[in-house]
């Protein structure tokens, strides 16, 4: 998509925001700054009509539909540039480059976003509502709820916690239960409970109940419990509070369609092959068991699309980038960087180095949002891309932003995230922080800021603490957008970077045995060349050149799945837990090679060496084949496949009994 099909309405809020035409340019060619923005947005529509314009930014904070009515058939784009780049930022001119920036970004994104469609699933949810209560009070969330349950249809069933006092009285008293656990999604959730001990002290056996959504009225959620859509964790009995959750539980009655937030790539999966399971990280790190083996296939993954919350720790733990996200995919995400780090010299000596602050879309939105409407003040240089959750973001994603020119990178989420513990996105950043540090580049390049509801301004100082810190950045920007963007396809382009740049060869480094790293140590002198390592090597990390029968390894794209060592005939494979930064793990190397040995008949290369030898100490170390390969069979394992056929046939026709 060119920018020549875009125009920009944009508005000064009523002459309060210090937007100015002249100084914004024409970053598209059809770009409106307007003060009433609901009558002046009728001329900009008959402009658009007439220039053919088929997409609009819209840079205003009057109503959406304002803009759907008057620019039907268009494609709006809204992009909130005075909460973003005027109120929060003092300096004109710098607020006015950041909203360049914004605008070109999202002219990128939205050429990758139109061009990839993401596939949707019908999903029903029914009005059979589950309420887990730890308060007196809980009764409550049923009375606003009445309303569903009005035509006689779905249902209500009441939990009490045996925590809960004062509703001694209550007739469901007798049904208190422990909440254990919470499986499947919105509209199938299935919900394990514990009746509390008998009057003797003897435990009561759990049951399952069945549900489309539950709500748990606690302080503090039960062990093991974590939101998700149709899961209300709530933890107050205020009025208000109830009246909003019921009416989410509303919302999420009826019919839906679904997005699929994540697509599968089975063939480069590194799930297993030969019958022998392998990797599975994606499942692992799934909060919410949307993934996990196929039952007719347990060596590749099966991604329930309607339980998928779409927090994307999937796709940044997968090592192949078997699973990618559909939106923002990977191409809309580095699209949006590029876009916003191109800079030129002058640019970078007058400006605040440029800082990538991925936020999530819950807390760090909410920041952002405050920090607009309040305003709380913060630095220009940082440039938001909002993404699913923290744990969206990969190390890939974190270097490539430095090896793009940002002088830091930084991470805004939720103190307490919705979808549970983060386990993978402290990973990603220690990583991240190991690769700084062996390239003399400083760790304080990256850091993660996180925030409670109602101390968005302490976030805000957060960010800001974080970018006095940083000096100019270290690299020069040497490429915009790549053309692969798997995780270890960037990363590997990074590190070359890297060390181009600095000069600077690290070596091996010690990295968790967690991480998805490793390096193969290959005994030559036991190779057969047998080409199965290469064969089940799910990355490429091992290949076979046949015009010099030799065997190759490439470090970094080794995920240290283990397949080639478990399934290597000779044993002549062993992993280790190990990262190389240097120029030759990035490429190639040899590992192993033979001379080739020529039929003895027909005198063409047949076999190599090592791997005749080893047929040979096989077959002839079985006594009961002695006498087979005796007499003038006795050199049949040194002719070629074509020549030992004949000469069988003419062993059989003399009487010879295979």
């Amino acid at each position: 998509m060119q920018s020549k099909n875009w125009g920009a309405f944009l508005c000064d809020c009523r002459s309060t925001v210090n937007l100015d035409q002249k100084i914004i340019g024409a970053p598209v060619p059809l770009v409106k700054v307007a003060t009433n923005p609901e009558e002046e947005i009728h001329t900009f529509a008959k402009d658009a009509e007439q220039q053919n314009i088929e997409h609009v930014l819209v840079g205003c904070c009057a109503e959406p539909a304002v803009f759907e009515q008057a620019l039907t058939g268009k494609t709006l784009h809204f992009l909130d540039l005075k909460g973003k780049c005027f109120t929060p930022h003092s300096d004109t001119e710098k607020s006015h480059l950041k909203a360049l920036k914004l605008i070109n970004a999202e002219i990128r994104a939205a050429s990758i976003r139109t061009q990839n469609k993401v596939p949707i699933n019908p999903l029903r949810v029914e009005n059979k509502i589950v309420i887990y209560t730890e308060f007196a009070e809980g009764m409550k969330m049923a009375g606003k709820l009445g309303d569903l349950f009005a035509e006689g249809q779905g249902g209500l069933t009441f939990c009490i916690s045996p925590e809960t006092e004062g509703i001694d009285n209550s007739p469901l008293s007798d049904q208190r239960v422990s909440l254990v656990s919470v499986e499947g999604r919105l509209g199938n959730l299935r919900i394990t409970l514990e009746p509390e001990p008998l009057s003797d002290g003897s435990s009561q056996k759990r049951y399952e109940i069945k549900a489309d959504q539950l709500v748990v009225l606690a302080k503090t959620p039960p062990e093991g419990i974590i939101r998700r859509t149709g899961v209300h964790l709530v933890s107050s009995v205020d009025d208000e509070i109830l009246e909003e959750t019921a009416s989410q539980i509303r919302d999420l009655v009826g019919y839906f369609h679904k997005p699929e937030h994540v697509i599968y790539n089975k063939d480069i999966c590194a799930g297993g092959d030969k019958g022998i399971e392998t990797c599975g990280r994606c499942i692992t790190f799934c909060p919410y068991d949307a993934i996990s083996r196929q039952t007719e296939n347990s060596l590749r993954i099966d991604v329930d699309h309607l339980t998928c919350e779409g927090c994307g720790a999937c796709v940044s733990a997968c090592p192949t980038s078997a699973l990618q996200f559909t939106e923002p995919n990977p191409q809309e995400i580095y699209a949006r960087m590029g876009a916003m780090l191109t800079s030129s010299k002058e640019e970078h000596a007058t400006n605040d180095p440029p800082v990538i602050l991925f936020h999530c879309e819950e807390m760090g939105r909410k920041v952002l949002q405050t920090a607009g409407e309040i305003p709380y003040l913060y630095s220009p240089a940082v440039l938001p891309i909002e993404v699913p959750c923290l744990r969206y973001v990969s190390e890939s994603n974190m270097l490539a932003a430095l090896s793009l020119g940002a002088a830091g990178v930084g991470l805004l989420g939720c103190e307490n995230c919705p979808n549970g513990e983060r386990e993978l996105l402290y990973q990603k950043y220690e990583f991240t922080q190991l690769i700084l540090k062996h390239f003399d580049l400083g760790q304080e390049r990256v850091g993660i800021m996180t925030a409670l509801e109602g101390m968005e301004e302490k976030a805000v100082d957060a960010v800001n603490q974080f970018v006095s810190k940083l000096n100019k950045p270290s690299l020069a920007a040497r490429w915009t957008t790549p053309s692969q963007t798997g995780n270890r396809e960037i990363l590997t382009d990074v590190i070359k970077d890297l060390i181009e740049q600095t000069s600077n060869e690290p070596g091996s480094v010690d990295i968790s045995q967690e991480l998805p790293f490793a390096y193969a140590e290959v005994n030559e002198s036991g190779c057969t060349l047998c080409r199965s390592c290469a064969n089940v090597c799910p990355t490429n990390a091992f290949k076979f050149e046949e015009e010099n029968n030799s065997l190759h390894f490439k470090h970094i794209n080794c995920v240290g799945c283990g397949l080639c060592e478990q399934l290597c005939p000779e044993k002549v494979i062993t992993l280790k837990g190990e990262l190389h930064l240097d120029k030759i793990s990035l490429d190639y190397r040899k590992v192993a090679e033979d001379e080739m040995v020529a039929c003895i008949q027909c005198k063409k290369p047949y076999i190599n060496r090592r791997a005749l030898e080893a047929v040979e100490s096989k077959v002839l170390g079985v006594e009961s084949l002695q006498s087979t390969f005796s007499g003038n069979r006795k050199n049949i394992l040194r002719m070629c496949p074509d020549c030992r056929t004949v000469e069988a046939m003419m062993e059989v026709e003399k009487g010879w009994e295979p």
